[in-house]
């Protein structure tokens, strides 16, 4: 995110809850409109297409929360197997 947001600070945050693992990931940085069709059209990164593509094929989400000028916030959300909840992981 430092890269393309030029952001001068990002937090993340992990949680684990019962029923699913969550990723926020805020920064500081520049924004963009997450409507357009490249987004920000910098390039060079995963993608936001990508990373919805990999949680979704997991059962998971990805929001993402941006306007220019603004900074920008990632969530992700992947569901916990049962295997894992009942390992307290």
């Amino acid at each position: 995110m430092r890269k393309h947001a030029r952001a001068r600070r990002v937090r993340l945050t992990l949680s684990y809850l019962d029923d699913a693992t969550l990723l926020d990931v805020r920064d500081d940085g520049v924004g963009f409109d997450p409507e357009a069709p490249d987004g920000n059209g910098s390039g060079g990164g995963f993608g936001l297409a990508g990373m919805r593509e990999r949680l979704a094929a997991h059962g998971g989400t990805l929001t993402v929360e941006a306007t220019p000028g603004q900074g920008t916030t990632v969530a992700a959300a992947l569901p916990r197997s049962r295997a894992d909840a009942g390992q307290g992981r």
